[in-house]
């Protein structure tokens, strides 16, 4: 909320200011009533017939990212020289798996600024998303034209991409010498504030790898609160009353998604150093985060190898290897956001 207020503030006070650009002031509340809605929609959703009569009259509109993209659209065409408007649209677009649109609304941002260069990787990751090998290498030319070494690491990110949706899930509980963190990722508690069967079932796995590697620490990770407790509380204890002693947990309770996940657990690691980190989640959600944690461990200049420990959410080994056009987009969605693009710019990364 803090931010979002400073975002505002900052964003009136350089409209109110900047007449060359053709602003006009009378603007400035609607403005702010657009934003203010996006960005509520986008984190906690809302009515969405009432926003279609109250705010958007004559708009049609299906759910909480329609209110999003349609938030960002009006003031962009309120304000047209404020490209953050249009990355806003072009992640609502992302999230939706409008793809094709959000090209269109990169492109459209390149037109406006030709160094645009998060525009153009972006339309690199679209190419990727949808396999066109073709049009990802003719993107990342683009970019390479911006700026070489970035577009070099675009490469590398990419590339890291597709080696951990290759990779086969891995449900052997290793043994592992030298320092080992355990990394296990947190699952949305129920609205009562009670642990659900993916958390439960990533615990038990866990265990098992605390058990076998008795000189390992164990970081849990999860801040969502409900019913006044974080899932990082409840894991923590929950491994506590299996017989694992507190001096081995670390605590991670300020994330909030994967993202938040991946930063949160390479910034601890800087400080709890480790040869291997044995990351465990669940196996729809293997891929994700070990791209996610591998990219922000690299930022941290951290060289500590990750081994993935999957607990199974699928009928078979062979059902959890498949990734699905959806994990795929979301892979590359949140590759983008960790590497330091943000979806909502000055709002959400």
């Amino acid at each position: 909320m803090i931010r979002r207020s400073i975002y505002l503030l900052a964003l009136l006070t350089a409209l109110s200011t900047s007449p060359a650009l053709g602003f006009d002031p009378s603007n400035t509340g609607r403005i702010k009533e657009l934003v203010d809605t996006g960005m509520r929609y986008y984190w906690t959703g809302g009515d969405v017939k009432k926003a279609e009569s109250e705010i958007f009259k004559g708009i049609t509109l299906h759910g909480k990212y329609d209110v999003v993209e349609a938030a960002f659209a009006e003031a962009s065409k309120l304000a047209p020289e404020r490209l953050d408007f249009r990355y806003a649209i072009a992640s609502t677009q992302v999230i939706q798996k409008k793809l094709d649109d959000a090209a269109l609304t990169y492109q459209g941002i390149l037109e406006k600024n030709p160094d645009a260069f998060e525009a153009q990787a972006w339309l690199e990751a679209i190419a990727h998303i949808k396999q066109d090998k073709d049009n990802a290498e003719l993107a990342h030319l683009a970019l390479a034209g911006m700026d070489k070494d970035r577009a070099d690491a675009y490469r590398k990110r990419f590339l890291l991409a597709e080696t951990m949706m290759a990779d086969k899930p891995n449900f052997d509980v290793p043994v592992i010498p030298g320092k080992v963190v355990i990394v296990t990722l947190g699952y949305a508690l129920a609205d009562d504030g009670t642990m659900q069967k993916p958390l439960l079932d990533r615990l038990d796995v866990t265990l098992k790898a605390a058990q076998a590697n008795p000189e390992a620490l164990i970081l849990v990770s999860g801040g969502v609160p409900k019913g006044g407790v974080t899932e990082g509380d409840l894991m923590m204890k929950w491994l506590v009353e299996k017989g694992i002693d507190r001096g081995r947990i670390i605590i991670e309770d300020k994330s909030r998604d994967t993202i938040g996940n991946a930063l949160n657990a390479a910034t601890l690691l800087t400080r709890h150093k480790a040869d291997t980190v044995l990351l465990i989640t669940s196996s729809s959600h293997m891929r994700r985060a070990r791209t996610l944690l591998e990219e922000a461990l690299a930022q941290q200049d951290l060289r500590t190898v990750v081994t993935p420990l999957n607990a199974l959410d699928a009928e078979n080994a062979a059902e959890a290897a498949k990734v699905t056009d959806a994990e795929r987009m979301t892979i590359y969605r949140d590759l983008m956001r960790v590497s330091g693009v943000w979806a909502y710019p000055g709002l959400q990364q």
